[in-house]
């Protein structure tokens, strides 16, 4: 597909001059070790960290992210690393997680669309296949797996052009995994934009269409689906 991101020597107290394009439909995996500048980049790209000096293009167009929200607009979806902390309400519950990030959809005013509200309940707990006793249930009783499905509900429901994926399946059991995996290529055939961001090599290799290699805050290899291994990847890293 056509190019949906493209980043331009982007810096900051923890990234050099990381540059990269990534196209509709694709899964751009980001491999590299601990503290290598994979997740500081995508939260530089989110808005959550400030950048000191690059461009950030979003379908040809340059856009100015200082926050979370410059992100949301620009068609941006960010699933972190620690879901607990950082992508759920814990005390709140499912409905209220799901539909956080798209309120004015059905609250007008003071005016609330109930009918609105529970069309997008129902049509993203059924495709996450999220397993609950109700809506009302608090995130904190679910498994780790739906709780990650529920994260990723809830930007799913902004139908993002580009979504971040940071270790979407860290702490799940494998049959949550699976299904994750099968959601983030049926988004990709759809049109969206993945950067995934994995430790487990499998995953990445399996899942990406290219994987770009981080170590210290700097870029330092691509390789296509023809080029990937383990050994090489762990070398440029």
């Amino acid at each position: 597909g056509d190019v949906c991101l493209e980043v331009r020597d982007l810096n900051n107290a923890k990234l050099k001059n990381i540059n990269f394009t990534l196209r509709r439909g694709e899964i751009l995996g980001f491999a590299g070790l601990v503290g290598a500048g994979r997740t500081e980049t995508a939260k530089a790209i989110f808005g959550i960290d400030p950048i000191s000096s690059g461009q950030i293009f979003v379908n040809g167009k340059e856009v100015k992210i200082k926050s979370a929200s410059d992100a949301i607009k620009a068609g941006i979806g960010y699933v972190p690393e620690n879901r607990k902390e950082e992508g759920l309400v814990l005390m709140g519950s499912i409905k209220s997680n799901l539909t956080i990030s798209v309120l004015e959809e059905f609250i007008k005013g003071c005016f609330v669309n109930k009918k609105k509200e529970h069309e997008i309940i129902d049509e993203y707990a059924k495709k996450l296949s999220i397993k609950m006793a109700s809506v009302d249930q608090l995130v904190q009783y679910l498994s780790g797996g739906n709780q990650q499905k529920v994260v990723l509900s809830k930007w799913l429901a902004t139908k993002p052009d580009i979504l971040i994926l940071d270790e979407p399946t860290r702490g799940i059991d494998i049959g949550a995994k699976t299904e994750i995996y099968h959601l983030i290529v049926d988004m990709a055939k759809a049109g969206v934009a993945v950067m995934l961001i994995s430790s487990e090599m499998e995953e990445l290799m399996g899942m990406s269409d290219r994987i770009l290699i981080l170590a210290e805050g700097n870029m330092t290899g691509e390789l296509n689906k023809s080029e990937f291994n383990q050994e090489r990847i762990m070398q440029l890293a």
